[in-house]
């Protein structure tokens, strides 16, 4: 296709499993964010997308971290492992999943 993108700007696609599908309403979208945008920018921008409920699932309130049980890979690498802060540059065409982990009692 081509020629589509804003300059300046890349698109990603963002997996949602689990709970955070549940919020969202989608399963995957794309989502245009500038080109210099890190994983912990785009994660704060789904966060004013999808709203206060993805924002109170995703981010610990106190820290404003991303809660640990929450399971985030970058293109099939777990991204905490990468960077713990999320300070990861993009790239266009980047795969991002979102899944909440479940746990037994």
């Amino acid at each position: 296709m081509g020629g589509g993108a804003v300059m300046g700007s890349i698109e990603v696609s963002v997996v949602y499993l689990s709970h955070f599908q549940e919020i969202t309403g989608v399963r995957e979208e794309r989502i245009k964010i500038p080109k210099e945008a890190t994983l912990a920018d785009l994660l704060r921008i789904l966060g004013e997308k999808h709203g206060r409920k993805f924002s109170e699932v995703l981010f610990d309130p106190k820290s404003g971290s991303v809660y640990g049980h929450n399971h985030i890979t970058l293109n099939g690498q777990l991204a905490h492992l990468i960077d713990k802060n999320f300070r990861i540059n993009l790239s266009d065409g980047d795969r991002i999943v979102i899944a909440h982990a479940v746990s037994g009692g």
